[in-house]
C-alpha cells in the first residue's frame, strides 16, 4: 500500500500536469486565432490591392478608347505686332 505522502505529492503532481496543460491549449488556440487574424489580413490586403489595379485598369481603358480629334486653329497675328 501507498503511504500517505506520496499519494498527496502525486496529487500535486497531477494537478500541476492538468495547470500546464491548460496554459499550453489556452496558449495553443490563440496563436491559432493570431495565425487566422493574420491570414484574414493578408487577404484583405492582397484583395484590396486586386481591386485597385483593376480600376486603374478599366479608368486606363475607357480613357484611351476616347480618342478626342483635334483640330488646328489658325490665329491671326496680334494687330499691333511689329513688322
Amino acid at each position: 500500500m501507498s503511504q500517505p505522502g506520496h499519494d498527496a505529492q502525486r496529487e500535486m503532481e497531477q494537478r500541476a500536469l492538468r495547470n500546464v496543460r491548460g496554459l499550453l491549449d489556452k496558449i495553443e488556440s490563440h496563436e491559432a486565432h493570431e495565425d487566422r487574424a493574420v491570414k484574414k489580413t493578408v487577404f484583405t490586403v492582397v484583395a484590396g490591392v486586386v481591386v485597385l489595379v483593376v480600376v486603374v485598369g478599366v479608368a486606363m481603358l475607357l480613357a484611351s478608347g476616347k480618342k478626342q480629334s483635334t483640330r488646328t486653329l489658325t490665329l491671326p497675328p496680334p494687330a499691333n505686332a511689329p513688322k
